[in-house]
């Protein structure tokens, strides 16, 4: 009885011995190769050395990540290739954290792993990085190339109309940092959607026919040929006036102006040419009988304005010195409904 004690002793020793051998061999031959089911990127490396693991993962991941994106805008399509981005895949950490996980635990343990075939359940995310300013740039293109600015309403003047060219709304790309956003992780990521979605929206013009108007409700106009002023509010006639206008010696300037400078009962100062005779330099104020500047003073061209005149015979001709003269009480009435900024036209 003994002596089977000690024989069946003896054969668990050496199957002991013999377990423990084969889980060091088990161990030692996986030694400096990554534990099966090891993945990298959805790339399989179990099995292999990290020199390999590492060559395997970037031709493969590489191969699924860095892929052109394209935007689609309407029906134009841009495409921004991984090269051009500066996309580039590094599976080192990924490796090493993958290997650093099969060589956890004792000898014992790794070599059970290995004999029973049991596999690591991971899959390791690459590092992948990409030039920031190069997609910016991109996608500033694609903007610049779908934007359409806004044309603002405009005033338009004729000496028996006055509107309002209607504005026109402009477009922008939409969601611009979002879009950004949107292609760096595509870029990055193995998806195999490859294509974004862009949209634009509408932005509205500045300037409408309300804000126009409301900003200068008046605007005149005057016929040198008819010698009438017109007057206009948001657009509809108001009433004209009987006006002189320049000789023909001193012609009255035709254009588009504004009203720039307005006063009651002004000076005048006398221009220092030939035809002012004895009063040429001089400050003649408001109200004095040598004065020519009745009642008030519309500047629209420097010199040349509206005002009253004294001289209601002149009314209907080419008379003055290029102002433009007018009854003292039409003159008032249209003080009253100008202001600084006033469109006028003279043809």
């Amino acid at each position: 009885m003994k002596r089977i004690i000690i024989i069946v002793a003896v054969v668990l020793a050496t199957l002991a011995a013999a377990s423990v051998g084969a889980l060091a061999w088990a161990d030692s031959s996986a030694e400096g190769k990554l534990p099966a089911g090891a993945r990298v990127e959805g790339v399989d490396v179990g099995g292999l050395t990290r020199a390999a693991a590492l060559e395997r993962a970037k031709i493969r991941a590489g191969a699924a990540i860095a892929r052109p994106v394209s935007v689609q805008l309407g029906s134009r399509r841009y495409t921004l290739p991984a090269e051009k981005a500066g996309v580039q895949i590094d599976p080192s950490d990924a490796v090493e954290q993958a290997y650093a996980a099969g060589r956890k635990g004792s000898f014992v343990e790794r070599g059970w792993r290995k004999i029973s075939g049991e596999k690591l359940k991971r899959d390791l995310p690459v590092r992948v990085v990409i030039d920031r300013a190069a997609v910016r740039d991109f996608i500033a293109r694609i903007e610049k190339k779908s934007a359409l600015q806004p044309v603002d309403a405009a005033i338009k003047l004729t000496l028996t109309s006055v509107s309002v060219t209607t504005g026109k709304p402009g477009r922008r790309l939409a969601a611009r940092e979002a879009l950004i956003a949107r292609l760096i992780r595509r870029l990055t990521t193995r998806t195999d959607d490859r294509t974004i979605r862009a949209r634009t929206v509408e932005v509205d013009s500045k300037v409408t026919e309300d804000k126009i108007f409301d900003e200068q409700p008046a605007a005149v106009t005057v016929s040198t040929s008819e010698r009438k002023a017109r007057l206009f509010r948001r657009g509809k006639f108001v009433k004209a006036y009987t006006v002189a206008i320049g000789s023909a010696e001193f012609p009255t300037p035709q254009g588009q102006f504004v009203v720039q400078s307005m006063q009651k009962n002004p000076a005048w100062n006398v221009p220092n040419s030939a035809w002012a005779g004895s009063l040429a330099g001089q400050s003649i104020p408001g109200g004095d009988p040598s004065n020519p500047l009745v009642a008030r003073w519309i500047g629209f061209n420097g010199s040349v304005g509206f005002h009253g005149t004294a001289s209601s015979g002149s009314l209907g001709s080419a008379a003055s010195h290029g102002c433009i003269r007018m009854a003292p009480s039409d003159v008032i009435d249209l003080f009253e409904r100008v202001r600084p900024g006033t469109p006028v036209l003279v043809a």
